[in-house]
C-alpha cells in the first residue's frame, strides 16, 4: 500500500498545490469566478449526497466504514479545492474571510443571548 499523501502545512501551501495541478492541465481558462462558484455548490451537493436519507445511526455507520469515510473524504477534498481556486481566482485571502465572517457572526449572535 502506497504512503499516505502529505497534507499541506499551510492554507498558502494548499492553494499553490491546487493551482499547480490546474495549470498543469491547462484548466486556468475554465476557472472563472462564476464557474468555481458554481464547482463549489455541485461539490457541496455531492458531499450532501453522501448523507441523503440517512438517518444519524447510519451517518454515523457511513462514517466509520472504510468505503463510506472515504467517500465523504473525496467530497470533503473535491470542495476545498474547487473553493481554493475560487478563493484565488477572486483574490480572496480564505482565512481572512474566515476570520472576518466569524466576528460578524459573534456581533449577530452574541453568547449572552445563546
Amino acid at each position: 500500500m502506497p504512503d499516505a499523501p502529505t497534507p499541506p502545512a499551510s492554507i498558502e501551501e494548499a492553494i499553490a498545490r491546487v493551482t499547480r495541478f490546474r495549470e498543469a492541465r491547462d484548466w486556468d481558462q475554465y476557472h472563472t469566478p462564476r464557474h468555481l462558484s458554481r464547482a463549489v455548490a455541485v461539490e457541496a451537493s455531492e458531499l450532501e449526497e453522501e448523507f441523503l436519507w440517512k438517518d444519524d445511526r447510519d451517518v454515523a455507520e457511513h462514517l466509520r466504514s472504510e468505503e463510506g469515510r472515504e467517500a465523504v473524504e473525496d467530497e470533503v477534498g473535491d470542495v476545498l479545492i474547487s473553493l481554493l481556486l475560487f478563493c484565488e481566482r477572486a483574490g480572496i485571502d480564505p482565512l481572512e474571510a474566515l476570520g472576518a465572517k466569524l466576528e460578524k457572526t459573534k456581533k449577530k449572535y452574541p453568547v449572552e443571548d445563546a
